[in-house]
């Protein structure tokens, strides 16, 4: 991540204004040092103006194909995305598969540009969209703008299937 902010000539309190984090935040993000949500994530990609997959990916695939082992993964204990979408900056759906656990709490909620459909996998989700809180379970799903205020937490665990257009 700091390679393309590097890259695009953008501080980091540029990139950090511009996704409404701070930048120390910013700069443990680009350090490893923790792992944002997938909404942030969402947010930092188009502010670099690439995929979410090129945050973690390093280059270019001209392949559509994603095979398993090929999977760009990111993240820890507490919260892991599988980006399921070849890296690309030209994409206008993106596909992650976000594996939570209970003691995952996001730090706030998040929005962002464009329109978002989740699947449940396995487990249960706690959804909060715009202050209401939804309970799914696995083969429930939501689609909402990206706009609307939300937040996604384990509980006590969950596996989605998250669509960004």
């Amino acid at each position: 991540m700091r390679e393309l902010r590097l890259e695009r000539g953008l501080t980091l309190e540029k990139v950090a204004a511009a996704a409404d984090i701070t930048p120390g935040y910013l700069s443990r993000v680009e350090g490893g040092q923790r792992v944002p949500s997938l909404g942030t994530l969402v947010v930092l990609a188009r502010v670099l103006d690439v995929s979410v997959a090129d945050l973690a990916a390093a280059g270019e695939r001209t392949s559509p194909i994603v095979k398993r082992e090929d999977a760009v993964a990111y993240g820890g204990r507490e919260a892991s995305f599988t980006a399921l979408s070849p890296p690309s900056s030209s994409t206008t759906i993106e596909a992650t598969l976000v594996t939570l656990r209970g003691s995952s709490v996001p730090p706030r909620p998040t929005r962002h540009r464009g329109e978002e459909w989740l699947h449940v996998l396995s487990g249960r989700l706690e959804l909060t969209l715009d202050g209401e809180t939804h309970l799914l379970a696995a083969g429930d799903s939501a689609q909402f703008p990206g706009t609307v205020e939300h937040t996604l937490r384990g509980a006590p665990d969950a596996d989605v299937l998250v669509v960004i257009a």
